[in-house]
């Protein structure tokens, strides 16, 4: 897995995004068919400054069931014990660096970097992290597998990548963020905020342009680069 920096670069880029009361009618990729690096990439957000970087991975639960159902040497039994243990939360895991001549040369803790994490709903309301005093035991038992998880495969970055969690759901039930239905979530940080738009088009089937035959994100509704309307491509049975 590796963590780009996303970014669009099209002449159009507001009409590939514009909201519509279509998406009602979309029906989303199974999951064993969502492509599980897409998700990674829809859900961060990055923010280079002048000496300073920071990465934002927003993880709902729905990147949790895409990922355990395309473990095939998982059980059914094991895949909803897996499911179970993270349905009712939303991670948001960062990394913060000092930017030096030859690259990042501090990292900050956790403690620094979730001192001003807020995550605000479609509705606008703000909520903040679970106190790590809060958080259940089962759940910091599997987040300490994750980490050295993370630096095997990001190195440095991924060693100092920490985790905030949220609870998944408001006081009436309803998804903080619902990554299937339209909306609009933020996260703010100390540095930043981080506009997050769904649903998100890795969780949709990809839309293709008749005209020119190109092919892009399911979010999206027109070429961003001519501005002719886009048609679902077949899903794949």
């Amino acid at each position: 897995m590796h963590f780009p920096l996303r970014w669009l670069a099209a002449p159009l880029p507001i009409l590939a995004l514009l909201p519509t009361a279509a998406w009602a009618q979309r029906t989303p990729l199974p999951l064993k068919d969502v492509p599980l690096n897409e998700l990674a990439r829809d859900t961060q957000r990055s923010y280079l400054g002048k000496d300073t970087m920071e990465l934002v991975w927003v993880i709902p639960p729905v990147y949790w069931e895409v990922s355990a159902e395309q473990q095939q040497n998982l059980s059914d039994a094991d895949r909803k014990q897996f499911i179970a243990q993270l349905d009712d939360y939303l991670l948001v895991a960062m990394v913060r660096g000092k930017v030096g001549m030859a690259g990042i040369d501090e990292f900050y803790d956790g403690e620094t970097m979730f001192g001003g994490l807020r995550l605000v709903d479609t509705a606008g309301t703000t909520h903040e992290p679970i106190p790590p005093g809060r958080i259940p035991p089962r759940l910091k038992n599997l987040l300490s597998i994750l980490r050295p998880v993370m630096a095997n495969m990001l190195g440095p970055m991924g060693d100092n990548m920490h985790f905030a969690v949220f609870n998944a759901r408001d006081g009436k039930g309803k998804p903080l963020i619902d990554p299937r239905a339209d909306g609009r979530v933020q996260i703010r940080t100390s540095l930043n905020t981080y506009a997050f738009r769904t649903p998100l088009g890795s969780l949709l089937p990809t839309r293709h342009d008749a005209q020119t035959g190109e092919s892009f994100p399911g979010d999206y509704h027109y070429n961003p680069y001519t501005g002719g309307a886009l048609q679902d491509s077949a899903q794949p049975r």
